[in-house]
């Protein structure tokens, strides 16, 4: 039997974290790799929990092609509308955890 690979859907990207930082006059910046798709302004991300508020979707108002000394894929670093706190940031998206983007509209199943 001949399976094809899945496919990520045209739109949208998976961002691997490798870390979550502050910049000064951006708050909470997300650092990572892409794995699939293209991160673009105005995605927004999957529903994530942060602290103890109800869960809420980031929109990516930067993406910033970063230089990348590893071979993760091209390095990116997501600027977000209204972030929330570093810590916050931290704890719901580790190293390691695979950040999904979506076209805004666009709802995972």
């Amino acid at each position: 039997m001949n399976l094809a690979p899945i496919s990520p859907p045209a739109a949208g990207a998976e961002i691997e974290v490798h870390n979550v930082i502050t910049i000064a006059g951006r708050g909470a910046v997300l650092i990572g790799y892409v794995r699939t798709g293209t991160a673009r302004v105005g995605q927004v991300t999957v529903p994530l929990v942060l602290g103890h508020a109800a869960e809420r979707r980031l929109e990516v108002i930067a993406v910033e092609r970063l230089s990348s000394m590893q071979a993760g894929g091209p390095a990116v670093g997501l600027v977000f509308r209204n972030p929330p706190h570093l810590g916050d940031l931290q704890r719901a998206l580790p190293a390691g955890s695979i950040l999904v983007l979506e076209e805004p509209g666009e709802r995972t199943a």
